[in-house]
């Protein structure tokens, strides 16, 4: 990849002149780190790029202004050409920029553009399955649904998916397996949606909603979940449900969480796939 730099900018005041940046790649290790008299000190990230060192800027916004003209200066003597800092995210506490250097379409990813959720199957040894109906108005206001929700950050899938059927009506539970995941785009902020459905195994069955998540829950029979006129015209469901019952039957398998480690981030993750070796 061609050169870029990441910044982060919490807060910037005209007033009392304070400037507080930032920085950091998200692509790559970091190899040097360099300075000079006139530049921001920075780092290459592995990619050509550079990330400015935040611990090392000025807290007057003029001075910092002039060193990273000096360093766009030096940077395109290097042949990294092109200009402007584009928004690329935001959170509390601080907002992204990125600068394209290269004199040429930029090609950095995106920012941010997905929300994960999960959708919980859970059946009880009567064959009855969990439900809850939603308080807020929504498309599925008044409908029995499997519990959904969304994952926390950093939060695992399988985490998440336990963690919303306990919130939501006071059952404990174990993961069992991933069966199946839903795609689509420009939903919610018109960002896109990867929802998983997540099979569990519950390990308790006395039902205490939480009133400010969910108006009610219960345990119904499949074919009561499945008689209701939502549940008739939205073709997905009735193919959720046909997969998590054929999972249930043993005639077909989902994914389960492994526990791996790679050698492109050194972090301890979870993989998702079928056990090749039973």
């Amino acid at each position: 990849m061609s050169a870029i730099a990441f910044c982060h900018i919490p807060s910037f005041s005209r007033h009392n002149k304070s400037w507080q940046l930032h920085a950091g790649s998200k692509h790559g290790n970091v190899v040097t780190s360099k300075t000079g008299g006139g530049v921001v000190r920075w780092r290459d990230d592995g990619y050509h790029g550079v990330v400015i060192d935040p611990a090392s800027l000025p807290s007057c916004a003029d001075v910092f202004a002039s060193q990273l003209q000096s360093s766009l200066a030096l940077w395109r003597s290097e042949g990294k050409k092109g200009e402007g800092f584009s928004y690329r995210d935001a959170e509390d506490g601080y907002v992204m920029l990125t600068y394209w250097i290269p004199d040429e379409p930029c090609s950095l990813p995106c920012g941010p553009s997905h929300q994960i959720g999960i959708a919980t199957f859970v059946l009880n040894l009567n064959n009855q399955v969990l439900v809850v109906k939603e308080k807020w108005s929504c498309s599925c206001s008044g409908v029995w649904k499997l519990p959904t929700g969304f994952i926390d950050k950093s939060e695992e899938l399988f985490s998440g998916a336990v963690r919303e059927v306990k919130e939501e009506t006071g059952i404990d539970t174990e993961f069992m397996e991933l069966v199946a995941f839903r795609h689509v785009h420009r939903v919610a902020f018109e960002k896109s949606d990867l929802l998983f459905v997540c099979m569990l195994k519950p390990l308790s069955l006395e039902i205490q909603i939480d009133e400010n998540e969910i108006e009610d829950a219960k345990w119904i029979s499949v074919d009561e979940l499945l008689s209701q006129q939502f549940y008739k015209e939205d073709e997905m469901l009735k193919r959720v449900m046909e997969i998590c019952m054929a999972a249930n039957d043993k005639k077909y398998s989902g994914f389960e969480a492994h526990r791996v480690v790679s050698k492109f981030d050194g972090k301890m993750s979870y993989l998702y796939y079928k056990d090749i070796t039973n």
